[in-house]
């Protein structure tokens, strides 16, 4: 059948999108080895509500699956509400994390025909091959005006047999930078209290071969593309595998760069897969570190120590290679004062970049149950998951500890400090300096931040800096 899959106007921070989205392109090439006919509409880089009707009319879609992320999931059920109102005999299939975190809520909410929860692949495959609903693992569906949730779709274990993703089904030319997501493992066998990535792809870690990713990366080379963003939520998890994509990168003479944007755990590198990883053409890793505090990290479950993270960062920035550390505001047992002693550790680690994002308690994980026993919610999740983002000043909780009003103003200190960083990075020490200076007035910050964007943008349209 023909199956169009559409990504909704969801682009966070940017004005435009700025890599082609993994999770459709995997389903799009599932779909085509089946034999079906697929077609992306990719509602980030074009949000027009007509030219996506006009794109219906054309492909004349008989199933249309409908991505749903959190953040900004009303996007995604208005979309929904449109597509029935105009197109009322296609049968809708919304997926994505969103559903796999509220489940039969999804249906409820929305006149979506089906939820498809989990890894989605399998779900999505067997509901266009018009298997029985009832007997579609993984699927949650209407049945005479009731909404039946069907027990999981086991996890995938065979990673090497899943098809490349299609990413050739993007407008790749419109996207921000030119890099390509790879996904060379899925699940997270760690606890993190505030990740929902459980709920997507489980806790078991399971991996492609290192002759399968490769081969991958050998496969975009060849149509132009060096620059890849590793987008696992654990790629070291398992060393010697790590160590042997880079090798076999090395020997097979591929030049290219890797970016580690999502991530490496700072307890699960050393110096050898460092060296290799930048032998290989890695030029930028960010360590999550969450916060400083020994009691917050332990209540974040994050399993992971301050002195671990010293170490991975010193010997990543004595490679030669740029370094970025996230810290999380409003962690459990966080206070301002505590939250200055983060701002001054992430000065003392001397790094490229370092990221302060308000922390967001998803439904459905331990640290939303924790807000609701230790602090107090300032809004309804339905509210913040929609009109807040990890860039918005306004946090979604409070504690006794540490309030609103202490909050915001971490957040704004934690701001300055990014813009100072990366003002230095991109203009040299002196420039960065004043750029800062100026960036800190209040007429700047008022009137001038949407130009500076929208500059920015630019500036990356013209490969200033690809990472």
């Amino acid at each position: 059948m023909n199956i169009l899959l559409i990504l909704p106007p969801n682009i966070g921070r940017y004005v435009v999108a700025t890599i082609p989205h993994a999770g459709i392109a995997y389903l799009a090439a599932f779909l085509e080895r089946e034999g079906h006919s697929v077609d992306i509409a990719d509602m980030r880089i074009d949000p027009s509500d007509e030219n996506l009707f006009a794109q219906i009319e054309r492909f004349k879609p008989q199933l249309i699956g409908l991505s749903t992320a959190s953040i900004g999931y009303k996007m995604s059920y208005e979309l929904v509400s449109k597509l029935k109102k105009n197109f009322p005999q296609i049968p809708i299939a919304i997926g994505g994390s969103h559903v796999s975190t509220v489940h039969t809520k999804a249906l409820e909410e929305t006149e979506a025909d089906y939820g498809v929860y989990g890894e989605g692949e399998k779900t999505f495959i067997e509901l266009a091959r018009n298997e029985p609903a009832e007997n579609i693992k993984g699927l949650i569906w209407r049945k005479k005006g009731s909404i039946v949730m069907n027990p999981p779709a086991p996890l995938a274990q065979d990673l090497d047999d899943f098809p490349y993703p299609a990413y050739q089904k993007f407008q790749l030319n419109k996207f921000l930078e030119k890099r390509i997501p790879l996904v060379t493992s899925r699940g997270c066998p760690n606890r993190c209290t505030f990740c929902s990535i459980q709920l997507v792809m489980g806790y078991p870690f399971r991996t492609r071969s290192p002759k399968n990713v490769v081969d991958e990366m050998e496969h975009w080379h060849k149509k132009g593309y060096d620059t890849f963003e590793i987008s696992d939520d654990n790629f070291t998890f398992n060393l010697p595998r790590a160590e042997k994509i880079c090798d076999l990168i090395i020997e097979r003479g591929l030049k290219i760069k890797m970016i580690f944007g999502n991530g490496l755990r700072a307890d699960r590198v050393n110096e050898q897969l460092l060296a290799k990883l930048k032998q290989a053409g890695c030029v930028w890793i960010a360590y999550g570190l969450e916060t400083s505090d020994i009691l917050g990290l332990q209540l974040l479950k994050k399993d992971l120590s301050v002195d671990k993270l010293k170490s991975a960062v010193e010997m990543t920035k004595k490679l030669g290679i740029e370094v970025q550390v996230n810290f999380i505001i409003g962690c459990p047992g966080q206070t301002f004062e505590k939250f200055k002693r983060d701002l001054e550790f992430a000065d003392e680690l001397g790094v490229d970049q370092v990221r302060f994002y308000n922390l967001i308690p998803y439904p459905g994980t331990e640290m939303f149950e924790w807000v609701q026993q230790n602090g107090r919610f300032l809004y309804p999740s339905e509210k913040y998951l929609n009109d807040f983002n990890y860039w918005s000043e306004e946090p979604v909780f409070e504690t006794d500890e540490f309030p609103r009003t202490e909050r915001i103003l971490a957040y704004k200190m934690g701001q300055s400090k990014i813009m100072e960083l990366f003002l230095k990075r991109h203009f040299g020490k002196k420039l960065g300096t004043v750029g800062h200076r100026l960036w800190r007035q209040e007429f700047v910050q008022k009137h001038l931040r949407g130009i500076a964007t929208k500059a920015w943008v630019g500036m990356k349209r013209l490969k200033i800096k690809q990472y």
